[in-house]
């Protein structure tokens, strides 16, 4: 480096040490999959470098910046970087911005790589435990014949071999145990909760703070992978029916069981949430988790607009993303948020939050007064505090339909 760079660096305290998650720390349930002394350390040094990463080397990212790649850019064009593309390509070739960019991407992809093996050595097993049961308080059903669209089948997205979707063997559930197996957990340092569920927890403790008469009796949720994410909807409403649908067989048998075992009656099923097989006026809330932007800008006008065919009137959908750049002025901020675009195998991402929630909704038929945007609270689901407020936001984005 040819200039010294102040990164601002500390060592955490005795109290941040004493609550470091670990793999040791996952959920427990009917499709957890089992890990040797040597794979649960293999996440357990993932985990860490996930951690090591967030915390201590991307906020040097900045710093470096204003320091070192800004003036740079400025000598050069007598201005600063106007957009998040100009600062992606005044950073590239900065060492600093490499090192975290290649750190980062070989804890993703060599995290898939251990957790494939996990999941192979026991695959048999897993389908095994997955298959249908007499008895079962939730239901399963799946369509051989649904056309995977474009936008998953062109790519691994997020790298994850085969994507959701891909059979390696006959009802086979080895994406669902990729997926659930670290993914988020390892990702965010177990910040959504030991089940991944903080996601599900967020939304329902933000709809009783602001609408605290909202009951639904029917929910869908779409893109639900394993289903982290969609047991809070039955937890916080027993009464109502909730179904889940995505576009991949192997990661719903896996959360059909995943369900089972934990307990919710859970309706899965098969289906592109573009285009569903249910009636018109069939749910009284509908929400997405961290789904839109793994699709595309056809895709998510056409989910908004069976949304609200789908919904009833006074019903709700209420989808939890991240903000539009537009919610940033500052080049910086949305060039750090837009890496996953061009570097971790997620293309829409960009795309995705350049586009304006509140032209989509109304566009689909909702009324711009019944639109929803704000941030929420992060919830970090505890073993006593399933509402746990943790650090940070989403952004959520819906509407009402009247």
């Amino acid at each position: 480096m040819d200039q010294k760079v102040n990164l601002g660096f500390s060592a955490p305290d005795k109290a941040e040490t004493k609550a470091v998650a670990t793999w040791q720390g996952f959920g427990e349930h009917g499709m957890r999959t089992h890990t040797t002394h040597d794979e649960g350390a293999a996440l357990d040094f993932m985990m860490t470098l996930s951690r090591h990463l967030g915390q201590n080397i991307a906020p040097g990212r900045r710093a470096v910046y204003d320091a070192r790649v800004k003036p740079k850019f400025v000598r050069e064009h007598n201005r600063e970087p106007k957009d998040r593309h100009e600062v992606r390509k005044a950073v590239k070739d900065d060492p600093y911005f490499q090192m975290w960019g290649h750190l980062r991407l070989y804890y993703q992809r060599k995290g898939y790589e251990i957790r494939r093996e996990l999941v192979d050595r026991q695959l048999d097993e897993l389908i095994e435990r997955a298959k249908p049961r007499k008895g079962a308080i939730g239901t399963l059903d799946l369509d051989p014949d649904l056309e995977i669209p474009k936008y998953q089948a062109a790519f691994d997205m997020h790298w994850m071999p085969g994507n959701c979707y891909t059979e390696f063997a006959e009802d086979d559930v080895a994406a669902g145990a990729m997926y659930d197996t670290g993914g988020l957990y390892i990702t965010l340092s177990g910040h959504l909760g030991a089940y991944n569920d903080g996601a599900g927890y967020a939304v329902v403790s933000y709809l009783r703070d602001k609408y605290p008469g909202f009951t639904p009796k029917d929910i869908l949720d779409q893109g639900c992978t394993t289903g982290a994410g969609t047991l809070p909807f039955k937890d916080a409403w027993p009464e109502a029916q909730v179904h889940a649908i995505d576009i991949g067989a192997p990661v719903l048998r896996y959360a059909h069981r995943r369900a089972e075992s934990l307990g919710y009656a859970i309706h899965f099923a098969q289906q592109n949430a573009e285009h569903t097989k249910y009636d018109d006026e069939s749910f009284d809330f509908i929400v997405s988790t961290m789904f839109l932007h793994e699709t595309s800008n056809k895709a998510v006008h056409n989910i908004v607009k069976e949304a609200h065919r789908l919904l009833r009137p006074g019903g709700l959908m209420l989808h939890v993303e991240q903000p539009p750049f537009s919610w940033h002025d500052d080049p910086f901020e949305q060039f750090v948020r837009d890496w996953d675009t061009h570097n971790n195998n997620e293309p829409f991402w960009g795309p995705m939050h350049d586009m304006d929630p509140e032209e989509v909704a109304l566009k689909a038929g909702f009324a711009r007064d019944d639109i929803v945007q704000e941030m929420v609270p992060l919830i970090s689901p505890t073993k006593t505090d399933k509402y746990a407020k943790g650090q940070g936001a989403w952004f959520v984005f819906g509407a009402w339909k009247k």
